[in-house]
C-alpha cells in the first residue's frame, strides 16, 4: 500500500492529523492481526484431548469388555445349569417308564387274577344249580 504524503502541510494542525490517522491506522491493523498459534502448542492440545478421549473410550470399551465377559460366563453357567437338568429330566423319565412298566404288569396280573376268580365263581355257581 503505498501512502502520499505531501511534501509541506499547509498548516501545523494538518501534518499533527496525518500522524495521528497513520498511527491509529497502525493500531487498528495491529489489533486485528491475530497473533499465529505455535504448532507445537496447537499439537500439545489436540494429544492431551485425544489422550482423554483414547482413556475415555478405553475406560468405556474396558467397561463393555467386563460386561460382557460378564454376561458369557453367566451364560456358561445357565448352560451347564440347563445340561444338568437336561439330564436329571432324562433320569426321571426313565424312572417313570420302569414304574409305568411295572404298574402295567400289576394291572395285568391283577386283571388275570380277577378273570381266574370270576371264572372259577361262574362255574362254582353252575355246578351248584
Amino acid at each position: 500500500m503505498t501512502i502520499i504524503r505531501p511534501s509541506k502541510p499547509a498548516n501545523q494542525s494538518q501534518a499533527v492529523g496525518f500522524s495521528e490517522l497513520e498511527g491509529q491506522t497502525r493500531e487498528v491493523n495491529r489489533s486485528d492481526v491475530v497473533p499465529a498459534r505455535k504448532p507445537q502448542a496447537e499439537g500439545g492440545d489436540t494429544e492431551i484431548g485425544a489422550g482423554s478421549a483414547n482413556a475415555l473410550l478405553q475406560q468405556v470399551a474396558g467397561a463393555t469388555f467386563e460386561e460382557i465377559n460378564r454376561l458369557i460366563d453367566e451364560l456358561h453357567g445357565l448352560r451347564d445349569l440347563l445340561q444338568r437338568e437336561g439330564q436329571r429330566v432324562q433320569r426321571e423319565i426313565v424312572k417313570y417308564e420302569q414304574l409305568s412298566q411295572a404298574a402295567m404288569k400289576s394291572a395285568k396280573v391283577i386283571a388275570e387274577g380277577m378273570t381266574q376268580l370270576q371264572s372259577s365263581a361262574e362255574t362254582a355257581t353252575h355246578m351248584d344249580r
